[in-house]
């Protein structure tokens, strides 16, 4: 009898300790440590300092998980697009970096955020032969800082931007505009080449876009239109590195001679 009392009261033991052990009191697990907002800020700074851009990231945003409307999280999703932004993410920087512009409005840091959103964009940038778009982002937004922020540190750097992002969009029309020249849509052509004398900021590129608004207007049968495109090439732009050619097209036209056009630089093909 004693035995069987004995027997029950070690089943009742070993199941009660088996209970304790579901809800974590008997287990040899180390209970989880609840992390510090201020302390994985501190870790992801240091992180960021020592170019580990990943780990940066992923304390930043441990950061706004524990504290996403507290006191750190302006500086974590700060510092989380600076990780993005320095690791070459820059698509995903954008988006934190708009997130804390609509989210921090009147922060201090609001014009070097807004000038960063915009490297973002011009860092994305592709060739004048390939799609603008992130041009015209970059664009919008170097200038939407000179508005809203025009005595910012950062102005100066953006007015250099925008003239980069003026030149890489002339570029692209004189691109495009030679396509239509090729396929005959002289008006398209037109129409390209003159925006891009617009946008201009390098001189080459300005006196290119005159030649071939010369070369169209000739094209259209308008020999006195293009005559005056290449005298202009001629006159203010005489260190073009094709100004040869404009003189040569100019003379021929004045003395009514025929001759073969060559194309000059690169025709797109789409």
């Amino acid at each position: 009898m004693r035995k069987v009392i004995l027997l029950a009261l070690v089943t009742a033991l070993l199941a009660s300790c088996s209970s304790m052990d579901i809800f974590g009191l008997w287990s040899n697990e180390p209970q989880k440590k609840e992390e510090n907002p201020q302390e994985l800020y501190r870790e992801a700074q240091g992180a960021l300092a020592k170019k580990k851009f990943k780990e940066a990231e992923e304390k930043f945003k441990k950061v706004l998980e524990a504290s996403p409307q507290g006191n750190m999280a302006e500086s974590a999703r700060l510092g989380l697009a600076e990780s993005y932004y320095k690791n070459g993410d820059y698509e995903e920087a954008a988006a934190v970096y708009e997130d804390y512009l609509k989210l921090h409005p009147l922060s201090p840091n609001s014009d070097y955020v807004q000038f960063k959103l915009a490297m973002c964009y011009y860092k994305l940038m592709l060739p004048p032969y390939k799609d603008q778009t992130y041009t015209f982002k970059a664009l919008e937004a170097f200038k939407k800082l000179l508005k809203l922020y025009p005595r910012s540190p950062w102005a100066a750097r953006a007015r250099e931007k925008i003239a980069e992002c003026q030149e890489r969009l002339a570029q692209h029309d004189i691109y495009v505009g030679k396509y239509y020249f090729k396929v005959g849509k002289y008006k398209s052509a037109k129409m390209r080449f003159q925006w891009a004398y617009e946008k201009a900021t390098n001189p080459s590129t300005a006196a290119e876009a005159l030649y071939w608004l010369g070369r169209t207007y000739e094209a259209m049968g308008d020999k006195k239109k293009a005559m005056e495109y290449y005298e202009k090439v001629v006159k203010d732009f005489g260190m073009w590195e094709n100004v040869d050619q404009a003189e040569e097209d100019l003379k021929a036209l004045k003395e009514g001679r025929k001759r073969k056009k060559k194309l000059l630089g690169v025709i797109p093909w789409f």
